[in-house]
């Protein structure tokens, strides 16, 4: 009788200990679900530098060839150089662009412009790791690549471990690349919340860009041409959403990517389907405050239907117009 109360004991601690591990792996699992459904710092970074390049290369690429004449090697150079120069990115600004051709030579660079005209093949990173060869070889084999390494961060002037996404800009063989410093992350992000990160990223990246060719190209419709080239094929996000408008500040849509018809048209007066004057309440935050979220309703060029709408608006510096994108809010 006592050797079964003693299995019955047993038997019954070991069932509630198996129910408690269970209970306990299932709490774990909903956290890791949870965070399964969240995109760390390290990927949102990924994602940024990628949809950064891959747009400046589009708008490069675009402009190039449609305004031939800035397609021989000098001036297209110079002109990349210009529009990249002022570009700063991510909270510390250590977010740059720097562009090569296809056989190493720097053409362009925002932070260290002393390396402009060096041939780079042969560079190696503190741990000798030939990684302009790397570069060169995901633009001759993909078009495009991620690559690590080592190289100098302007904020604090050491040699940091750095990943770099490179695009290439067929029409003149040359690529465009950015990177970000450090990968210890621990922040995580929902789908929306890296969305609108990523948007306000890249707009910020725009606007700075944009006002760098304006002044490259010193004429103020020449600036408006250019501009509608350069925003013309740039689309991101997985779905290809995303995509730029630029105004004045009266309202006058200078350049947009989806809506060609737009372009010339005074927007001061238009309304959405709930009453908001969207140009008006755009402007009036640019004008206040610099930069800012909006929430209205804009057509969809996916489904062709008005539908609630997140877009980030910023001043482009220099210039009395602003420039914005945003997010279709399910």
């Amino acid at each position: 009788m006592l050797i079964r109360t003693k299995q019955f004991y047993i038997a019954f601690l070991l069932i509630f200990s198996i129910g408690f591990i269970f209970q306990s792996c299932s709490k774990d699992c909903d956290c890791n679900n949870d965070l399964l459904d969240k995109t760390s710092d390290y990927e949102l970074n990924k994602e940024i530098i990628k949809t950064n390049c891959s747009n400046f290369a589009t708008g490069f690429e675009t402009v190039f060839r449609d305004f031939p004449e800035q397609s021989d090697s000098a001036s297209a150079a110079s002109l990349l150089q210009a529009t990249i120069e002022t570009v700063r990115f991510f909270n510390d600004e250590s977010g740059y662009f720097f562009g090569e051709t296809y056989n190493a030579w720097m053409i362009a660079h925002a932070t260290k412009p002393e390396l402009i005209g060096t041939y780079r093949f042969d560079k190696q990173d503190i741990n000798g790791k030939y990684y302009v060869r790397d570069m060169v070889e995901a633009i001759k084999y993909k078009g495009f690549g991620f690559v690590d390494y080592y190289f100098e961060n302007p904020e604090t002037g050491a040699s940091t471990k750095k990943l770099s996404f490179v695009k290439a800009i067929p029409v003149v063989e040359f690529f465009i690349g950015s990177g970000f410093y450090d990968y210890q992350f621990d922040k995580f992000y929902t789908h929306e919340d890296k969305a609108l990160v990523l948007t306000e990223t890249v707009t910020i990246s725009m606007a700075e860009g944009l006002s760098g060719l304006f002044t490259r190209l010193n004429d103020s419709l020449l600036s408006i041409t250019y501009c509608r080239s350069f925003i013309d094929h740039i689309r991101f996000f997985d779905n290809k959403s995303g995509y730029f408008f630029v105004y004045d500040f009266n309202g006058v849509n200078i350049a947009h990517g989806t809506q060609k018809d737009l372009q010339g048209k005074n927007l001061w007066d238009y309304q959405d389907s709930r009453g908001n004057y969207v140009l008006r309440d755009m402007i009036d935050i640019v004008k206040t405050d610099g930069s800012g979220l909006y929430d209205y309703y804009w057509n969809n060029p996916l489904s062709g239907n008005e539908e609630a709408k997140k877009s980030f608006v910023i001043k482009i510096p220099g210039y009395d117009y602003f420039i914005g994108s945003g997010i279709y809010v399910e």
